[in-house]
């Protein structure tokens, strides 16, 4: 399939999606499900079998050496420390092995949204187990996310778990903001990054304990993910699993060996990103972001963030959102159906030209928009 706005892509556009060539053949506006691989990323997986275990035990000063640079790469990114990154093989995972290590106390209140994606919330059994309550916040408005989260931190309140882009609304916190009030009230500030992580700047410092994911849009494996803690909530926790990993260090979360072939290619993802630039990749989010925006806007069609609150995730509030998205899949686009909402995810490899038919088709298919 050959689509009209392939005529009309600049040189600089076509060098930025020649590395995904799925782009030829979907207008692909999914990347908050999962991002597309950029060619390249399976050699770089396939140099840790070829080049490196097949030399077994000998290489492994120099996978040791791969896990501490993109260690020391990611820390440098988000403003944390390299000891404040622990590997995980997901988001899900790292959220649980820090709601299974803080020591929890009877009473302690756990705050979060009555919305949030099923990792996030359901990671704290431990925490009831021990006593504590899980306070589940009703939202009305998008644009009272924020202030509804902090109203509910009574003295009791330990946690604040969030997502930094919600995975249905799109509603983006400030993270900054949250950190201090946390800070300010001796709470500890949890966030699930998988949605914000690679589609706009984010900075940890003021974050406790965040996990993500790199499959999305960072564009690397599965598998593979991390878990940052600040010192502040490693002094509230006791590692929950064991192994040769920390067998000499009590404080240490790595219990085990990471995804090694998703290291390297996490590895290479990270040169590949950097070599366009985090600065033109957030731009262009943020750009294409702003066409659809306006191009809803002419159309009718109300998205479900605020403007002030909006990242990577653009969501239309749908009566039958799985039927929608089946529609715009039959026409070559990609999207996702999230409860009540379908939604859109452009990335830096998307052009405007594929949003425009994409809302064209929306302001057809959704009724009453």
């Amino acid at each position: 399939m050959v689509f009209k706005h392939e005529a009309d892509i600049d040189a600089e556009d076509r060098r930025l999606r020649a590395p995904f060539p799925y782009l030829r053949e979907r207008i692909y506006l999914d990347t908050a499900a999962a991002g597309l691989t950029w060619h390249g990323h399976g050699s770089a997986v396939a140099r840790f079998y070829d080049e490196v275990k097949s030399r077994g035990m000998d290489a492994r000063p120099e996978w040791q050496a791969t896990t501490q640079r993109v260690r020391a790469r990611l820390a440098g990114w988000l403003a944390v420390s390299p000891e404040d990154i622990t590997f995980v093989s997901n988001t899900t995972e790292g959220l649980n092995l820090a709601a299974h290590s803080i020591r929890w106390r009877a009473g302690d209140r756990i705050v979060l949204a009555a919305d949030e994606f099923p990792s996030l919330a359901r990671a704290w059994e431990p925490a009831r187990r021990a006593g504590a309550e899980l306070a589940e916040i009703a939202v009305g408005r998008e644009e009272d996310r924020e202030r509804a989260l902090l109203a509910a931190l009574d003295p009791k309140a330990r946690v604040l778990a969030v997502s930094q882009t919600h995975w249905s609304t799109g509603t983006t916190v400030d993270l900054g903001r949250l950190g201090a009030q946390c800070r300010a009230r001796d709470v500890l500030l949890v966030v699930d990054g998988m949605q914000a992580l690679g589609a706009v700047p984010t900075n940890l410092s003021p974050v406790d304990v965040y996990a993500a994911s790199f499959f999305k849009w960072m564009l690397s494996g599965f598998g593979v993910g991390m878990l940052v803690t600040s010192p502040r909530a490693r002094a509230v926790m006791e590692p929950a699993y064991r192994g040769y990993a920390n067998a000499d260090d009590p404080a240490q979360l790595q219990y085990a060996h990471v995804n090694l072939p998703a290291m390297y290619g996490l590895d290479a993802t990270l040169d590949f990103l950097e070599g366009i630039g985090w600065p033109t990749i957030f731009a262009r989010v943020r750009a294409l972001g702003d066409h659809l925006v306006q191009g809803a806007a002419r159309r009718g069609l109300r998205l479900a963030a605020p403007e002030s609150m909006r990242a990577g995730i653009f969501a239309f509030r749908c009566g039958d959102a799985e039927a929608v998205r089946a529609q715009l899949a039959e026409r070559g686009i990609s999207a996702a159906a999230r409860g009540d909402f379908l939604r859109l995810s452009p990335h830096f490899y998307n052009v405007p030209g594929e949003i425009d038919p994409c809302l064209d088709a929306l302001a057809e298919l959704i009724p009453d928009h």
